[in-house]
C-alpha cells in the first residue's frame, strides 16, 4: 500500500516492504545449493579420474613388467625358437599385425579370434600367465617375428632373429597391451 501525503512541504511515500528479506533469503539460499552441487560434481568428477589414472598405471605397470618378463625368458634361451609357449612363431604374412599374433591366429592357437585381445586369448596357455602378478590377470606371450631383409642369412654365421613380446593385463577394470622389440643373434 502506497500513502502520499504532503506534511510540511515533503511529499512520502511509504511502500510495505513484508517479505523482500524472505525472498533475498531464499535466492541466497538458491545460489549457495547450486555451488554446493557444482562442487560436490567436481569433487566426484575428480575422485573418478585420480581413480582412472591409479588403474592405468597399476595395469600398464603389470603388462610392461609381463613383456619384459618375456624378453627376460628369451635372452635365457640358447636356440631362437622353442617349440612351446610362451614363444610362437609370428605369421609371416601379418608379422606387424599385433593383434592377429596373439588373437587366435598362429601363433597361438589358444586364442579364441574374436578380433579384440582379452583374457580368452591367454587361457589355454598355462606357460603364458607372468609370474609378477599373484591374480593372474596378467600375461606373456614372444612371437619370433620372420626374418626381414637385411638381417644375416648367412649359413656359416649367426642370424639375427626379431621378436615381439607381449605384455597383456585386466584388472581392476581396465586392460594394458604392452609391446615390446627385441633382436637377438643365435
Amino acid at each position: 500500500m502506497i500513502q502520499t501525503g504532503l506534511r510540511h512541504g515533503v511529499t512520502l511515500v511509504t511502500k510495505n516492504e513484508e517479505g523482500v528479506a524472505i525472498i533475498s533469503v531464499l535466492l541466497i539460499l538458491m545460489l549457495l545449493t547450486f555451488i554446493g552441487i557444482t562442487a560436490t560434481n567436481t569433487t566426484t568428477n575428480e575422485k573418478k579420474m585420480v581413480r582412472s589414472k591409479t588403474v592405468f598405471d597399476r595395469v600398464f605397470s603389470f603388462s610392461e613388467s609381463g613383456a619384459l618378463e618375456g624378453v627376460q625368458i628369451l635372452a635365457n634361451k640358447s636356440k631362437p625358437l622353442a617349440p612351446d609357449p610362451p614363444i610362437f612363431p609370428a605369421d609371416s604374412k601379418e608379422a606387424n599385425n599385433y593383434l592377429k599374433n596373439i588373437d587366435g591366429n598362429p601363433p597361438n592357437p589358444n586364442g579364441n579370434n574374436n578380433g579384440r585381445i582379452d583374457k580368452g586369448d591367454f587361457t589355454g596357455c598355462p606357460k603364458c600367465l607372468s609370474t609378477i602378478d599373484p591374480n593372474n590377470n596378467t600375461f606373456r606371450l614372444v612371437a619370433q617375428l620372420p626374418i626381414q631383409s637385411g638381417d644375416s642369412l648367412a649359413l656359416g654365421g649367426s642370424r639375427v632373429y626379431s621378436y615381439a613380446s607381449y605384455g597383456y593385463s585386466e584388472n581392476w577394470g581396465g586392460r594394458a597391451l604392452v609391446v615390446v622389440g627385441f633382436r637377438k643373434r643365435f
